[in-house]
């Protein structure tokens, strides 16, 4: 912000706050909840019930780029189920992740983004056997039991647990 101040000092004030504003509403048109510790656990408390889907990605991964554009279908296709994304790299690479995001037609997704640097707690809260490989996802039942995946949306764990959950 200061940066940007200093970079426009010499306009009128009026034309500085034009383009403070234009600066803050492009970075607010999407955001990246912080999943941190103990999140996964609020997720799934938030979630009870509902059958859900955490799934984590990364930018550095090509499987997850390549697979994006499966989870907008499945989203899609299985309107009864929840469905959180969650980007695994760090705030450096978040504008990457979003234009990724928005050219996977996932834009209303609902978005986290890791938010703590001890990463590992943050696999380990998810499964203690994850050491953070990517694709990953964790299926969590509507009464609480999780199941997690190490894999593509396509994978036949996946699909027999959405087929069992919802209806398709």
């Amino acid at each position: 912000m200061r940066d940007l101040l200093h970079r426009f000092g010499r306009l009128t004030p009026l034309a500085a706050l034009v383009v403070l504003a234009l600066a803050a509403s492009g970075a607010a048109a999407f955001d990246f909840k912080p999943y941190g510790r103990g999140a996964f656990a609020q997720l799934a408390k938030a979630h009870a019930g509902r059958p859900l889907l955490v799934h984590f990605w990364s930018v550095t991964c090509p499987p997850c780029l390549v697979e994006l554009p499966q989870w907008a279908k499945l989203i899609d296709a299985h309107k009864g189920v929840d469905v959180v994304l969650v980007n695994t790299d760090g705030d450096e690479d978040r504008s990457r992740a979003q234009a990724r995001i928005e050219k996977a037609g996932l834009a209303n997704a609902d978005h986290y983004g890791f938010a703590d640097d001890f990463v590992e707690k943050l696999y380990f809260e998810a499964d203690s056997a994850w050491r953070g490989e990517l694709p990953f996802t964790a299926l969590v039942a509507p009464d609480g039991g999780v199941m997690t995946v190490t894999g593509a949306v396509d994978d036949p764990l996946i699909v027999a647990w959405l087929a069992k959950r919802a209806g398709k």
